[in-house]
C-alpha cells in the first residue's frame, strides 16, 4: 500500500508538473509583457511579413500576414492571418485565411492577392479574390495559386500542384507579386530572385513565361549591392506637380554595404509596354529606421499610397527574448500606416513619407517652456526636459536659441529611459545628422544583442535650422519618429515591459525648448 501510495504520489506530481509546463508554454504563445497599445498585436505565436492590404465591399481595409501561432513549439511555419481595420487604427482579428500543410503545400510564405476583376480565372466570378504564394516545398521555392469567394476569410487551391517552381534548393524564386498589364491585357508576376526581380507573364493567370527582369546587383546598384531580396511590390504614382505618373518598384533588402540595416526600399523608373521595370535612380529607404520590414503597399489614388510593415528584423526579432517569465513566444505588431507620395523633380523623386498618427486617441496633454538657462546641467548638458510619462506617448519637442536672431547650435539629445530598456537621438545641428543607439535587457542571445545595439547615423535633411520641430510617436516596444517637414520616417523596436517611460531632453546648446505630451489611451 505504501509503494502504491508512492507511485500515485509521483504520478499526481508528474501530472501536475506537466500540466504547469504546458501552462506556461500556452502562456507564452497568448500573452506578452511586450503587448503594444495603440499598435495591432498578434493574437498568439509570432508575426511578420505583412501580405496585399485591399479595400472591401464592407468599408473595411483587408490585411494579411505570415502568422506562426505556435512559434517555437513545433517549428513547421507559418499561415496568412487576416485582419480587417477602418482607420489603420483599430483592427479586429478576422482569423486564419490559408492554412499550411493542406496537401497542396506545406507552410505559407509571402505572396499576393488580386481580384478576378479581369476574369483572368473564367470558371469563377469576378469578386472572387486569387491567391499568388510562395511555398518551400522540400527546400525548392514553389508558386501556388487558390481562390476565395468569402472575402478572403477562407482560400481553396485552384490547382492541385505548383504553377512554377525554383530551379533547385538553391535558387531563389519567390515571393509573387502579381500586376495587370492593361497594355498588353495579360497579368505579370514579379518574382524575387536573389539580386533581380524576374519577370513573366500570363493569359490565364496559371501558364507563365519569363520575358525579362531588373537587375539589382552591384553593377546595377554602382557597385553596392542590397543582398537577396525579398517581397517585390510595384505601384505607379502620379506627381501633381510635375504632372509626371511614374513606377516605383519597392522591395525588402540588405543595407548593410550603404551602412544601414536591413529594410523597405524603393527605386523609381518606368515601366516597359511588357511591364518590366527600368530604374531610372538608385534605391531609397522607404523608412530610414532599423525595424520596418516585410512591408506592403495599398494604392489609394493616383497619388498616394498606403503602406503598412512588420516592426521587426531578423537580426534579432526571432532570437530568445525574455520577460519576467522567461522566454515569450508571442511576439509582433504592425507598424502604424504611412501615407506614401512623389515629392520632387523629374530625374530626382523621393517617396515622401507621413505617418497616420492615432490622434483621436491623444488625452492628458501636458506643455510647457524650458529657459536653457533656468535648468541644470549635466556634464555640459543643460536638462531642458526630464519626467516619467505612461509609454504610450505622443511628443512633440520644440526648440529655438535663445538668441531668437540665431538658429539652434551644437547638440540635442533625447533620451527614453524604461526600467529594461533605452533609446537615444543625438542630433547634431550643425549638420544635421543624428545617431540614434538603443539597449534592452530582454536580448538574451549574443549575436541578437549585438545587432540590436549597433547604433546608425541618418541625414535629417534639417541643418542648422531657425526652429527645430520633432515627433515621436511611442508605444510600450516601440518609437516612430520624423522631423517636421522632411517626409522621412524612422521607426524602430524598443523591447521593453514597462509600462512607463522616463522622458529626458538635454542640450550643450544655447537652445530653449517647448514641448508637448499626450497620453496614447
Amino acid at each position: 500500500m505504501h509503494f502504491l501510495k508512492k507511485v500515485l504520489s509521483i504520478a499526481v506530481f508528474l501530472v501536475s508538473f506537466f500540466s504547469i509546463v504546458l501552462a506556461v508554454k500556452a502562456d507564452n504563445l497568448t500573452a506578452s509583457q511586450f503587448e503594444q497599445g495603440y499598435h495591432y498585436n498578434v493574437p498568439r505565436g509570432f508575426m511578420n511579413d505583412v501580405q496585399t492590404i485591399w479595400k472591401g465591399q464592407d468599408g473595411y481595409y483587408h490585411l494579411l500576414y505570415l502568422y506562426n501561432p505556435q512559434y517555437k513549439h513545433t517549428g513547421d511555419g507559418t499561415v496568412w492571418y487576416h485582419v480587417k481595420t477602418r482607420d489603420f487604427i483599430h483592427y479586429e482579428n478576422v482569423g486564419i485565411s490559408i492554412p499550411k500543410f493542406n496537401g497542396v503545400w506545406y507552410s505559407m510564405a509571402t505572396g499576393s492577392v488580386i481580384h478576378n476583376t479581369n476574369h483572368f480565372f473564367k470558371d469563377l466570378p469576378s469578386s472572387a479574390l486569387i491567391a499568388y504564394f510562395t511555398s518551400y516545398i522540400d527546400g525548392v521555392q514553389q508558386q501556388f495559386v487558390a481562390y476565395s469567394t468569402d472575402e478572403g476569410q477562407s482560400f481553396t487551391p485552384y490547382k492541385k500542384a505548383p504553377i512554377m517552381s525554383a530551379k533547385s534548393t538553391t535558387s531563389d524564386a519567390r515571393d509573387p507579386y502579381m500586376r495587370y498589364n492593361s497594355k498588353t491585357s495579360k497579368l505579370n508576376m514579379y518574382l524575387a530572385e536573389g539580386d533581380k526581380v524576374g519577370v513573366y507573364e500570363s493569359d490565364n493567370g496559371v501558364d507563365f513565361k519569363y520575358i525579362g527582369a531588373t537587375s539589382l546587383n552591384q553593377a546595377a546598384l554602382l557597385g553596392k549591392d542590397l543582398g537577396t531580396i525579398e517581397c517585390p511590390n510595384l505601384k505607379q504614382i502620379y506627381d501633381p506637380d510635375t504632372k509626371e505618373l511614374k513606377a516605383v518598384l519597392f522591395f525588402g533588402a540588405n543595407g548593410y554595404r550603404y551602412g544601414q540595416t536591413t529594410g523597405s526600399y524603393y527605386m523609381v523608373g518606368h515601366l516597359e509596354e511588357n511591364g518590366i521595370f527600368i530604374a531610372e535612380q538608385q534605391p531609397k529607404r522607404v523608412d530610414d529606421g532599423s525595424d520596418y520590414y516585410g512591408a506592403n503597399y495599398m494604392q489609394v489614388d493616383a497619388d498616394s499610397i498606403i503602406s503598412v510593415s512588420w516592426l521587426g528584423n531578423w537580426g534579432y526579432s526571432a532570437a530568445c527574448i525574455c520577460d519576467e517569465y522567461g522566454e515569450c513566444n508571442k511576439l509582433g505588431s504592425l507598424s502604424c500606416a504611412h501615407q506614401l507620395t512623389l515629392s520632387g523633380t523629374s530625374g530626382d523623386y523621393t517617396v515622401a513619407n507621413k505617418i497616420i498618427e492615432p490622434t483621436a486617441l491623444f488625452s492628458n496633454t501636458v506643455s510647457g517652456n524650458r529657459k536653457v538657462n533656468d535648468v541644470e546641467k549635466n556634464e555640459g548638458y543643460a536638462q531642458l526636459l526630464d519626467l516619467k510619462r505612461w509609454s504610450r506617448q505622443n511628443i512633440y519637442l520644440q526648440f529655438s536659441n535663445n538668441d531668437i536672431t540665431k538658429s539652434v547650435n551644437k547638440h540635442i539629445r533625447i533620451n527614453l529611459k524604461q526600467a529594461d530598456a533605452w533609446v537615444r537621438i543625438d542630433y547634431n545641428t550643425d549638420n544635421g545628422a543624428y545617431m540614434v543607439s538603443r539597449a534592452s535587457e530582454r536580448l538574451k542571445d549574443t549575436t541578437a544583442k549585438s545587432n540590436y545595439e549597433k547604433a546608425y547615423v541618418e541625414a535629417s535633411g534639417v541643418i542648422s535650422p531657425h526652429d527645430l520641430k520633432l515627433h515621436l510617436i511611442e508605444d510600450q516596444s516601440s518609437l516612430e519618429f520624423y522631423f517636421e517637414g522632411q517626409n522621412k520616417i524612422y521607426s524602430l523596436l524598443k523591447y521593453s515591459t514597462d509600462s512607463s517611460t522616463k522622458i529626458n531632453v538635454e542640450t550643450n546648446g544655447n537652445n530653449n525648448l517647448f514641448y508637448s505630451l499626450d497620453n496614447i489611451e
